[in-house]
């Protein structure tokens, strides 16, 4: 790389830095509403295709997951001074053939963890007023838009959940230790139900991909077009490498990376098998808001076992909440440190905490609450660049493999890093195309969808060139700054 000038995030001086206070541990408890994503969405899969064809698909997207976090974790160890994870090193592969592919990931994956505030916190409204408060169908008038008890709910809880990250990634790790502890009581009771519930029944294990006489094609279409949705969740636990600069240890993030990569593939695998023996699918696709209270009373039918299973759902959302925030904030402020983005989000606070980055995000889901009737339609577009951006991550593994080999690293993968990266582009591309196409199949996706997520990725090129040419001056198509580890640390960014 050229020894040219650097941006004007790298070259000032400053008080406040990213603390360096987390352990392994703390980014695992982050992770682990990754797990709890399943109480969302497993329910709708095994719905439309039955619980074995979920299973199947939910373990395959969750191994896929922990296999890229293996790539994820030498990356991680390049550039260990570097927040924001994986879309950052998709734009250090890809900033000397085709900068703005690194503003498509960055922008993309930032939404995509983003987004999720809106839609889960809204959730966890609607659930608390359907339980607690059903007659208060009141809603309140705002001009632009009629509020009701759960959307204001929702808003509620993204400001109470804003509070403990402002103070720092390792306040946001305790207190998803705390509700992870609760979480881990439903997961390991639906694990055990073959061998405690008489209600469980392999019957219920139904596969509805396809069958004799129904078409090939089809129904890998529809296998391909649920990964797709499925991949959002199943991937999440990439957001440790997010955490580099705040471990202790250069360790840190590739025992964070492989041990919430593991414990979900384990959740996704074996919470299916016991949820999907104690539920039909028709009863599934009859309430598939439901079906783990269903599946919770199946297993412990005594006291009050939807109060309880609520009240676990509502942590798991939470959990949810809290991780997307905390994941959004670095990636968008690793953005703008690496000049994708305004350099306004470039700021710390006294804590060493992105708070301007995190209020973006807040301000955003917000607004969504606001005007979006249905947010789960931003979320559906979101993905396509969540998927993206691990797409340009993972084939950016071998672009970096490539051209610079001599980059220092703390962990190297072993020799099936290489072959196993290619698979996984290919992977990744074949279900991002064909996901994206036949989304509408599933029930969750189609052409409006679509067309929200390509503009977000065209929304994240404007950024990209207000921040190059309007307020840096560089280049558009190539970086010409020098490699990161040549280079002062995040350390020197500025403060709020």
């Amino acid at each position: 790389m050229t020894d040219s000038p650097t941006s004007p995030a790298r070259g000032q001086e400053a008080e406040a830095t990213l603390h360096q206070s987390l352990r392994w541990q703390d980014a695992f408890a982050l992770a682990m509403a990754v797990s709890g994503g399943i109480f969302v969405s497993f329910g709708a899969t095994m719905a439309a295709i039955g619980a074995l064809s979920a299973l199947a698909l939910w373990a395959l997207a969750s191994a896929i997951g922990w296999l890229q976090n293996n790539l994820f974790a030498e990356m991680a160890s390049m550039f260990k001074d570097k927040p924001g994870g994986v879309p950052t090193y998709a734009y250090e592969a890809w900033r000397e053939r085709f900068a703005p592919a690194g503003a498509i990931a960055s922008f993309g994956y930032w939404f995509g963890w983003a987004a999720v505030l809106s839609i889960v916190s809204v959730t966890a409204g609607g659930v608390i007023q359907a339980r607690w408060f059903p007659e208060q169908t009141w809603a309140l008038d705002v001009g632009i838009a009629q509020l009701g008890l759960g959307q204001l709910l929702g808003i509620g809880l993204i400001l109470a959940i804003l509070v403990p990250n402002l103070f720092g990634a390792q306040l946001a790790a305790w207190v998803n230790k705390v509700v992870g502890a609760a979480l881990l009581v439903p997961l390991l009771i639906f694990i055990a139900a073959p061998a405690i519930s008489g209600q469980w029944s392999a019957a219920n294990l139904t596969w509805g991909l396809g069958g004799p006489g129904a078409d090939a094609w089809g129904g890998w279409q529809n296998a391909i077009a649920w990964l797709y949705l499925i991949g959002w969740t199943a991937y999440g636990t990439e957001m440790c490498a997010a955490f580099t600069p705040e471990y202790r240890s250069a360790k840190d993030a590739r025992k964070a990376l492989f041990t919430s990569g593991g414990y979900t593939f384990l959740m996704f695998a074996l919470v299916p098998l016991g949820v999907g023996g104690l539920v039909s699918q028709d009863a599934a696709a009859s309430d598939v808001g439901g079906i783990f209270v269903n599946a919770f009373a199946a297993v412990i039918p005594i006291g009050p076992v939807a109060d309880i299973m609520l009240l676990i759902l509502l942590g798991a959302l939470l959990m949810g909440v809290n991780t997307g925030m905390a994941d959004a904030s670095r990636a968008l402020y690793g953005a703008a440190l690496d000049g994708l983005v305004p350099r306004q989000l470039e700021k710390l606070n006294r804590h060493g905490v992105p708070a301007r980055a995190l209020w973006t995000a807040v301000a955003m889901n917000i607004g969504l609450i606001v005007l979006v009737s249905n947010p789960i339609s931003i979320l559906v577009a979101a993905n396509l660049g969540y998927l993206l951006a691990i797409l340009l991550a993972v084939a950016g593994f071998l672009v970096l493999r490539r051209d610079h080999p001599g980059l220092a690293r703390s962990f190297r993968a072993g020799a099936y890093a290489v072959p196993l990266a290619a698979v996984l582009t290919v992977y990744g591309a074949v279900v991002l195309l064909v996901g994206a196409l036949s989304a509408e199949i599933t029930g969750y996706g189609g052409p409006v969808e679509l067309a929200i997520g390509v503009g977000i990725l065209l929304l994240s090129l404007v950024l990209f060139v207000i921040r190059r040419r309007v307020q840096d001056n560089l280049p558009l198509f190539r970086d010409p700054r020098p490699a990161p580890n040549t280079l002062p640390s995040q350390s020197t960014a500025a403060t709020q």
